[in-house]
């Protein structure tokens, strides 16, 4: 059975649903279409990030493409996360088929007794995860909270800047004023990125590592936070 083959039966096995980013083979030919590509721009964007050396670990990482490519850049130790089981299944697959030194691991962020953060990291990442379910949802700070608590060096985040409230997350600007402040609902917009900035600041020092241009951009952009140095007394 070919590697196509084999993602394919896992995939329709986990159903669509799970299946949110495109699984590719090591020439980036698709095996299993998922909800969200990876461009080229996307991969020499996450290309500068520096990884050399590095242990990381790759929360929501679905079938691993991010986890895989960490490797590839020089990280020394790369672990993925997911909570669903046949994903994982693929994953060990996948991993198999690229020869890979990464690993994965089963973890629910959400059950309180999750014992990841046993554990800390150089590099803890979430990219290509956060999205419209977690703003509608309030599940924002309860996910950027569990990657803080990974690394005490350097976080990867990835999200789109501002939705449009009605079109894109199918919601009322009301019903977000429930959940956040006026600073993220803002006439029919929602401003994901300055939330996540401020949930993280003044611990953490955003860098981004994506161009951030105008106002509404549909791509997520790829952002860097690292620890911000103490004020010293004067």
């Amino acid at each position: 059975m070919s590697i196509a083959e084999k993602m394919r039966e896992i995939a329709s096995q986990v159903g669509p649903e799970h299946v949110y980013r495109t699984v590719y083979d090591e020439d980036l030919h698709v095996l299993v279409p998922g909800k969200e590509d990876i461009n080229a721009e996307i991969l020499d964007t996450f290309s500068r990030i520096d990884f050399t050396g590095k242990s990381v670990v790759d929360l929501g990482c679905n079938f691993g493409f991010f986890t895989f490519y960490a490797a590839r850049l020089g990280a020394r130790q790369v672990v993925g996360v997911d909570r669903e089981e046949g994903v994982l299944q693929g994953c060990e697959v996948l991993k198999e088929y690229f020869n890979s030194p990464v690993s994965f691991e089963a973890h629910d962020i959400y059950d309180p007794a999750c014992t990841l953060p046993e554990r800390t990291f150089d590099i803890a990442m979430l990219v290509e995860f956060i999205g419209k379910t977690f703003i509608v949802e309030n599940r924002i700070a309860p996910t950027l909270g569990f990657l803080e608590k990974l690394s005490e060096r350097e976080l990867i985040v990835s999200v789109q800047k501002i939705y449009w409230i009605r079109k894109e997350l199918g919601t009322t600007p009301e019903a977000l004023r429930g959940m956040y402040t006026d600073r993220y609902v803002q006439g029919g917009s929602f401003y994901l990125l300055d939330y996540v900035r401020d949930f993280f600041a003044p611990r953490w020092r955003m860098e981004p590592i994506s161009e951030l241009n105008g106002e509404y951009e549909k791509p997520r952009k790829l952002l860097r936070f690292v620890r911000a140095q103490p004020e010293t007394p004067a």
